[in-house]
């Protein structure tokens, strides 16, 4: 079988085919899953392939990255190093080569219905901006675009690009590209398939915008209609309490929150007692 996709691999660089080429990596880390092993002669081929630019630009560096940090345990004693360089060098060629690739590969991961690709897809999107002491345009606006569009909003696993602004990174971008963050974060709220996209959104505005606006924003998400992205809120007013140093916006956080005890939804209301609670317990530990 890895004999085949070794085939099939050759056949999708020399027709410059990114879809079979991305078809046939995630073919091969389903074997590896499956308990598959790699020949001497399979390492070399694949380490090979890094040589050739048309690979490269296909995407072939980050596929080579995705699996061989998966088939960690499978590498041979003698081989570890090699492989270890040869991860180094597909790494680097990712700034030069992921923006050609990277929008169709979310494309795909959005149509797969695999929270694992879009996972993958972030992971990627994180590692190349990290190598910058600012936040690329490039990406940031690809992140924008995403949360305009109804196919990403209803994916599984798009909190994972919203963790990327969350990961290390907020402090690389700009002020101008947060007043363009913050509308859509409040508009595309209610919008999440992934629970997980609304609780990274009301982190983001109560431990990281921390400010006037973002406040604003949770105040209006509290009449979200969705019951579970509304259940949520109070966890970003619970960060505007236990970590802001802006004592009046503290004030008004904890009062918003103390009126989402009135909500109809026994479920909001859990989550209102169980933040309270951890206000009340920080509270304790500061005296």
């Amino acid at each position: 079988m890895i004999t085949e996709i070794k085939e099939q691999i050759q056949q999708a660089i020399s027709k410059n085919d990114p879809k079979q080429l991305r078809e046939c990596f995630y073919a091969l880390k389903s074997l590896v899953r499956e308990g598959a092993s790699f020949s001497q002669g399979d390492f070399k081929f694949f380490i090979g392939l890094l040589k050739q630019k048309n690979f490269l630009k296909l995407g072939g560096g980050w596929y080579f990255v995705m699996l061989f940090t998966l088939d960690k345990d499978n590498v041979f004693f003698h081989q570890s190093e090699e492989i270890a360089v040869a991860i180094n060098i597909a790494e680097d060629t990712l700034e030069e080569f992921l923006p050609e690739f990277i929008t169709e590969a979310i494309e795909a991961a959005i149509h797969s219905g695999q929270e694992r690709q879009m996972e993958e897809c972030a992971d990627a999107i994180l590692d190349a901006t990290l190598r910058f002491s600012y936040f690329p345009d490039l990406y940031f606006n690809l992140i924008l675009e995403l949360l305009k569009k109804e196919s990403f909003l209803k994916a599984n696993g798009s909190s994972h690009f919203l963790l990327i602004l969350n990961a290390g990174n907020w402090y690389t971008i700009s002020e101008k590209q947060k007043d363009e963050l913050l509308p859509l974060l409040e508009n595309s709220y209610g919008l999440f398939f992934d629970w997980m996209s609304c609780f990274m959104i009301t982190e983001l505005l109560g431990k990281r915008f921390t400010n006037e606006a973002a406040l604003n924003t949770l105040c209006r998400l509290k009449n979200t209609k969705a019951e579970t992205a509304r259940a949520l809120v109070p966890h970003g007013f619970q960060h505007f309490v236990t970590d802001s140093d802006d004592k009046k916006l503290v004030k008004k956080a904890y009062e918003e929150l103390l009126q989402m005890k009135e909500d109809p939804s026994e479920k909001v209301r859990d989550e209102v007692n169980d933040f309270l609670r951890i206000i009340a317990n920080r509270e304790k530990r500061a005296v």
